[in-house]
């Protein structure tokens, strides 16, 4: 999938290549790339009074493409962004520096699952040097829990002279740490207020590297369907459809597979595995305890048949990433755990995309949560939103209270590919009438679901 997440050079290659300014003479040529000191609001007409399009962060560079007229800005006045967006671009300045896509991501390795249990019990883990290890997600990210206390310090220098901490991670918050600082003491991790947090008196979280599987580049050939394990110790491919017959393989989780369409059982509950045991050799395994599976809902209808959309079944715990009714890419997710959080089923849209963001219990709420800088946020329902996680791997098990999680490749994957698209240097954009959001259809197997793109309307789509 990487081949896919770098299309935001080619969009500031060609805008560079078509730039214009429709801006008197003057009032000087526009650069095609600025940066503002603070964070900047994009609005859908040059107007302080229009709907928000989208946000810049501070500091990160963005793409211009002409002058406009406007009320209510400060020389030089309003333009035009990509995405048919208008920011008042008073103290902005020009930059050489093109833009990227966001977020950029951090250079740390945190623990892997396999390395959860020796982690916990020893304080240490194998890990990368920065240069080396794959960068996951945003932000180094840890907690307070057991003997980890998380003590923060007010600077590298005080910590390494041995003062006082001067305070400790709250209790329950999943805090993010903006870089870590390598010192003959020892790993510091530094808050984004500046202070320091030794990485060794933090617990940092283990971060799966479960991906999903491409159907482009690896297609599944008709017949087959594809699947996972999903256990989380033993996941045993047998040499007959029965749970008495000899585990022949016992098979690690998460395990890519391929499998029958057709069950090997008239219960559905045993699913053939070809060549499984060897060419020739057909495994077999239990489909209700041991694999979650991506078979095809019914059309949704009144869909262009190029269309790319969402099909998440709450009940094999799978996402498939669709193009009309061809399934381009397929993984495993976490929804709703419980009835109290369950994820709500209808077709929705994608409202809005945001690289990352703080996500917090209600007041009041039976299980409180505060969780720092989520990344990769999709809402389609107010609160409920496809993202990425960085606390649990239990992808194809119900973790969440509501929202669809995803690993951080699988995230960045769908992020990248769905709409509103995000142009390079943006931190969230809002779907407009021009630039709808992906549609996401939320089933359990193969019953109808409402349609909640438009409350008034009581059509029951399939």
């Amino acid at each position: 999938m990487s081949g896919w997440y770098h299309h935001g050079m080619m969009r500031v290659a060609l805008l560079l290549s078509a730039f214009t300014t429709s801006a008197p003479a003057s009032a000087g040529a526009l650069a095609p790339f600025r940066v503002s000191p603070h964070d900047l609001m994009v609005r859908q007409r040059p107007t302080t009074a229009a709907p928000l399009r989208g946000r810049i962060p501070k500091g990160e560079p963005f793409v211009v493409t002409s002058w406009v007229d406007g009320p209510g800005c400060d020389p030089p006045g309003w333009a035009r962004l990509e995405s048919d967006g208008f920011s008042c671009l008073a103290r902005t300045h020009e930059t050489a520096e093109p833009p990227v896509l966001l977020p950029r991501l951090v250079s740390f390795d945190h623990p892997a699952p396999d390395e959860y249990h020796t982690y916990v019990e020893t304080g240490l883990y194998s890990r990368d040097a920065a240069q080396t290890s794959e960068r996951l997600v945003p932000y180094i990210y840890g907690k307070r829990w057991r003997s980890w206390h998380g003590p923060h310090y007010d600077s590298l220098e005080a910590w390494i002279r041995g003062d006082s901490p001067v305070s400790e991670l709250a209790d329950g918050t999943k805090a993010h740490f903006v870089s870590a600082v390598d010192t003959p003491r020892g790993t510091a991790l530094t808050r984004p207020g500046g202070q320091i947090v030794p990485a060794d008196e933090v617990f940092l979280y283990t971060i799966s590297r479960f991906q999903g599987r491409d159907l482009v580049a690896a297609p599944v050939a008709d017949g087959l369907l594809p699947a996972w394990t999903y256990h989380y110790d033993e996941n045993p491919l047998r040499a007959a459809p029965s749970e008495t017959a000899p585990a022949a393989r016992d098979l690690g989780y998460h395990s890519a597979l391929v499998i029958d369409a057709v069950p090997a059982t008239a219960d559905g509950r045993w699913w053939t595995v070809p060549d499984g045991l060897g060419p020739g050799l057909p495994g077999y395994i239990d489909g209700e305890e041991t694999i979650r599976r991506w078979e095809p809902g019914a059309p949704l209808r009144g869909m262009d048949p190029e269309a790319i959309w969402i099909d998440v079944d709450v009940d094999q715990q799978v996402l498939a990433l669709m193009q009309g009714s061809r399934p381009i890419f397929v993984t495993l997710v976490s929804t709703g755990e419980t009835h109290t959080y369950r994820t709500r089923l209808g077709v929705y849209r994608v409202m809005d995309k945001m690289i990352y963001g703080d996500m917090r219990s209600r007041p009041g709420a039976a299980e409180p949560y505060h969780v720092e800088k989520v990344p990769w946020i999709m809402h389609f329902w107010p609160r409920y939103a496809l993202h990425g996680v960085f606390w649990h791997w239990g992808f194809g098990h119900r973790a969440s209270h509501g929202c669809i999680n995803l690993s951080p490749r699988d995230a960045r994957t769908l992020f990248d590919l769905i709409h509103p698209q995000l142009p390079a240097g943006w931190q969230t954009v809002y779907e407009t009438d021009d630039d709808p959001g992906t549609v996401l259809r939320v089933r359990a197997g193969q019953a109808p679901v409402p349609d909640r793109r438009a409350p008034a309307v009581a059509a029951v789509l399939p």
